[in-house]
């Protein structure tokens, strides 16, 4: 049985310290009937990660176009208009060094196109949504990272990402695994965050699995916390 989404989001919160809530995506193949659509223009999809901690929403694949590459990354058909303006956005980077030409092939896309998004904290959410997104301190990604498995030395550590840093979001929903970014310049200034925060987007397939692992491995870092306490204070002991 699925973890209320309520539950998941107060534990994230509660456990990590959070200091933003965590919010949901689902991608629909038709507008939902019970959602309020998206009465404001914003100026790229990550401008809506920050917005969809205030209220639960619809935004129609339209709205994300002020930002060609995040609706192409998003998985949305871009009309002609925007296509132009990818490309030449697309060249501009390239011209300023910003991104290599042989990345762009390379950057992860939503696979399964869609008619829109819902967005919305994660505790309004009745079902579990597509996607988690959190913004974290290097000491909370470190603990969701050890959680979801993905820098286990045991395996190849993978996905921690920078520009653009919606990929993280593709990433994360083609993989069926976490995906991290350190910020683009971009999600840096549509979303005001904080310098001191990255963006981690956690797959529907990693959820249910918090309620387990996230508790253990908190208990597990608190003894290691005591351990290295209990050092400090030995070596003092030594000086003295």
């Amino acid at each position: 049985m699925a973890v209320p989404c309520s539950q998941i989001s107060s534990l994230l919160t509660e456990t990590l310290g959070l200091q933003r809530i965590p919010i949901g995506l689902s991608f629909t193949h038709e507008a939902p009937k019970d959602i309020p659509g998206l009465d404001e223009i914003v100026p790229s999809a990550c401008a809506m990660w920050t917005l969809a901690e205030t209220k639960l929403f619809f935004a129609p694949a339209s709205s994300h176009y002020h930002c060609p590459l995040g609706a192409m990354v998003m998985g949305f058909d871009l009309p002609d208009e925007q296509t132009a303006l990818l490309q030449d956005e697309l060249g501009m980077m390239c011209g300023v060094n910003y991104v290599r030409e042989e990345e762009l092939p390379q950057v992860p896309k939503i696979a399964e196109p869609s008619v829109g998004i819902i967005y919305g904290p994660l505790s309004q959410f009745s079902s579990h949504p597509d996607l988690v997104l959190l913004w974290l301190s290097p000491k909370q990604s470190m603990m969701m990272s050890e959680s979801c498995g993905s820098i286990n030395w045991s395996n190849t550590p993978q996905g921690l990402f920078g520009r653009p840093g919606c990929a993280s979001l593709a990433y994360a929903a083609t993989q069926k695994q976490p995906g991290q970014s350190l910020g683009c310049v971009g999600m840096r200034i549509n979303t005001e965050i904080n310098d001191d925060l990255m963006l981690m987007a956690v797959p529907k397939e990693s959820i249910d699995s918090l309620s387990v692992n996230l508790p253990a491995l908190a208990k597990a870092h608190n003894v290691m916390e005591a351990h290295y306490l209990r050092r400090i204070e030995h070596v003092s002991t030594l000086r003295n």
